[in-house]
Formats: C-alpha cells, structure tokens, sequence
C-alpha cells in the first residue's frame, strides 16, 4: 500500500464537499521530476454502458496533487498496481466507504496517457 495516497485521500474526502451531480471520479497518475504523482478529478458524466469511463473535468479538491515519492527504479505498471491497491484498500475502509469516493458510480485509476483501471463501480 502507497502510505502517501491513502492520507491523501484521508485529507480530500475531509476537506471537500464536491456536488451531487459528480458521479465519478479518477486518480489520475504522471511522473514528474518530484517522482510519481496522483491527482484527483471528478466529473458529471459517466458513460452507463462503461460506467468506469468518465468524461470531462468538473471536480478538483483543493488538495489537488499528490507526490507518491522520491524518483525510484519501479515502473509505471508496479506503481500503478500500489495505486489500485491503496485505493481499494481506502473504499474498502468504513471512512472510504462513506465518503463521497465510496458513494461514486465510478472510481478508476491509471496514467494520463494509459488505460485506467476501474476500482469501483456501482
């Protein structure tokens, strides 16, 4: 499990209060020099034959990013999988369950240029 993602999490869903109508949401990832990084997007439309594909931006925390560390040797696909894990390890908690993350249509995540993953789906 990423310690920083599930903290991270910890922090949006206490801060942030997005719409009714944000129905999914996906944590994106990127590299950048700081290392792996996640952020957090949230948008009104998901698609209801493929409820883990989302369209358009309309949610972003104030806690927007998040660095997954210093720069290592993993690649993108072990940090990916650390990334569903946390995630699913945050829903699967009685806060995450609660929290407007758990109450989604949609959860999915996975790199700006890659396929995402759908850890949730309701």
């Amino acid at each position: 499990m990423t310690p920083a993602i599930g903290e991270w999490l910890e922090e949006v869903v206490r801060d942030e209060t997005p719409s009714p109508a944000i129905v999914a949401f996906n944590i994106g990832l990127f590299d950048s020099p700081e290392g792996y990084c996640a952020y957090l997007s949230g948008t009104d439309v998901a698609f209801e034959d493929d409820p883990g594909r989302a369209s358009g931006e309309a949610f972003t925390p104030s806690h927007w990013y998040c660095v997954l560390g210093e720069p290592d040797d993993r690649d993108w696909q072990e940090v990916q999988a650390s990334v569903v894990e946390s995630v699913h390890a945050f829903l699967d908690s009685p806060h995450g369950a609660a929290s407007f993350l758990g109450k989604a249509r949609a959860v999915t995540v996975g790199f700006d240029d890659g396929d995402l993953v759908c850890v949730k789906t309701s």
